[in-house]
């Protein structure tokens, strides 16, 4: 019986502590990201790539927990440069996430050169949906 008592009271308490708990985004966030947090707008520095670099825009890709759009510059059939447009958060949870997996895909699909990259793990309707936008950027910008 006391056994049974302590474990309850353990139980109790494991229970009362995760209930506590709360997630929240990043302190900081990437400057290149589309999550930057709102405040005095910022004028964008503008990038310089080799001449003869086509430029293309992806569809706006909604999933049940965000909106993806990015932008990709293509030189000489390579991927040379990508800006996420727009990435919003249904809710905190979901911001944490994304703000955490875009930069990774952006690392991601700069070092591959193509939008051929893996799903960033916890953040898989980000990751698909941000992939599939910058394939069409590219698309678009070979048929520039």
């Amino acid at each position: 019986m006391r056994r049974a008592l302590a474990v309850l009271a353990v139980t109790a308490v494991v229970v009362a502590l995760l209930v506590r708990y709360d997630t929240r985004p990043p302190a900081r966030l990437n400057p290149e990201s589309a999550l930057r947090s709102p405040g005095p707008a910022r004028t964008a520095q503008p990038r310089r790539h080799p001449p003869g670099t086509l430029t293309g825009r992806g569809p706006l890709i909604t999933t049940p927990f965000s909106s993806i759009q990015v932008q990709a510059w293509v030189h000489q059939g390579r991927l040379v440069d990508v800006r996420t447009l727009s990435l919003t958060s249904s809710d905190t949870h979901t911001r944490a996430l994304n703000t955490r997996a875009e930069p990774i895909l952006r690392r991601e699909a700069l070092a591959a050169g193509s939008a051929d990259i893996d799903v960033v793990s916890g953040a898989t309707y980000t990751s698909e949906s941000w992939r599939d936008s910058l394939f069409a950027a590219i698309e678009a910008a070979r048929d520039e």
